[in-house]
This record gives C-alpha cells, structure tokens and sequence, in this order.
C-alpha cells in the first residue's frame, strides 16, 4: 500500500477507530471500579490480621475460582449461562464489566492480601497505642502503606485488563478490536488496519501508566 492510499484509509478508518478507542477506555474504567471494590473487599477478608474463619476461607475459594478459570471462559458464562439461569438480559457491555471485573478482582485480592501481609506487626501496634481502633487503625495508618507499595503491581493488573478488553468482541462489544475488525472486512487491508489497532493499544497503554506512575509520585513520600 503506497503512502497516499494508507492516509485516505486513515482519514476513512480513524474516526471509527477513535470510537472504539473511546467503548474500550468506557469497559476498562468501569471493569477497573468493579475489581478495585471487589479486590480490596476480597483482599482484607483474606489477609492474616483480619480474618473471619469461615467467610474468609470462602472469600479465598471464590477467588482462587475467579483466577483458575480463564477470562473468555467467564465472559461466555456471564453472557450466556447467567441470563439463562436467573432468566435476566445482559447486555454485552454489562456483561463485559461484569466479567473483567471479577476475573481482576481475584488477582487484585491477592495484591492487596499480599501488600497487608508485609505490613510489620509493630505497625498496627503503634496505631493501638495511640488510641486508634482497628477500624481506624486500617484506614489512617496500614492502606496508605499498603497503597503506596502495590500500586507497581496494581499497575501491571490494570495494563493487563487493558488487553483483555479485546476479548470482548467475541461478544459483539463494539469496541477497539471489533471496530478493527468490522475494518478489514470493509476494507481489506488487514496488515495497516491491524497495525494502526496496535497503535491505539499501545497509546491507551502507555497513557495508563503514565496515570499510575503520577499516582505513585503522589504517595511516594518526599525525603527531605
């Protein structure tokens, strides 16, 4: 394809791919919502200070569920299986949240457990001795700690759930990926439609961890 044919399939291509761009970054901040509240719910229930031994145990099973089974897999079960067993209709966008938020809770679980795990016992013990319940002691003095230290990993889980986006034009989802391909089956010219989908991943990328890294700057504490 010579360069004056690749721009008039720009010019004809972007505005659809900018659309798609905008459904997939519309599926991710919603799927990331979800997981977040998920995870950390999942995630204190889960940790050695404050377990509740049998919810926690069942809170550990249900995760170790949502990250043993693929993604597609819960994707086709939350569209297909659910609307069929409770008799409701999903549409594929909730369903897409719905999927991508839990398959990314169980591992944001698994962060945060492991990031109040590290926390040192001295830690909650001085948030005792000034008079801090545990409550209290949870929200002023260990989740900063533990903020500040697995937002590295956070940002890794959320560039992942960035990628899984795309499998939800399996559904019909119109976003990124589907648009793309609804493209070359207009256009056919696969290999620059493909290439320019990749460049749009690749800035929605590079955008999200631009936001996580001014996050961690933000809780980096400043050594004078």
């Amino acid at each position: 394809m010579d360069k004056d044919s690749y721009i008039s399939l720009l010019t004809r291509s972007l505005p659809l791919l900018f659309k798609g761009a905008a459904m997939t970054v519309q599926i991710l901040i919603s799927a990331v919502g979800l997981s977040l509240l998920l995870g950390l719910v999942f995630g204190l229930l889960s940790c050695s200070k404050l377990r509740i031994p049998i919810l926690s145990q069942a809170v550990e099973s249900l995760t170790f569920v949502l990250r043993a089974i693929p993604f597609f897999v819960q994707l086709l079960l939350v569209y297909f299986v659910l609307p069929d067993l409770f008799g409701i209709n999903l549409e594929p966008f909730s369903a897409s949240v719905i999927a991508l938020g839990l398959c990314s809770s169980g591992y944001i679980a698994q962060i945060v457990r492991g990031g109040l795990n590290s926390i040192p016992p001295i830690q909650w013990e001085s948030a005792f001795s000034l008079g801090f319940n545990q409550l209290q002691s949870l929200c002023y003095i260990i989740l900063p700690q533990v903020g500040r230290n697995i937002l590295p990993m956070l940002n890794n889980e959320f560039d992942s759930l960035l990628k899984s986006t795309s499998i939800v034009s399996s559904i019909g989802m119109l976003e990124l990926t589907r648009i793309g391909m609804n493209l070359v089956s207009r256009e056919m010219q696969p290999v620059a439609i493909y290439l320019t989908v990749a460049l749009f991943y690749l800035g929605l990328s590079a955008c999200l961890n631009l936001i996580m890294r001014a996050f961690e700057r933000r809780f980096t504490y400043v050594k004078n």
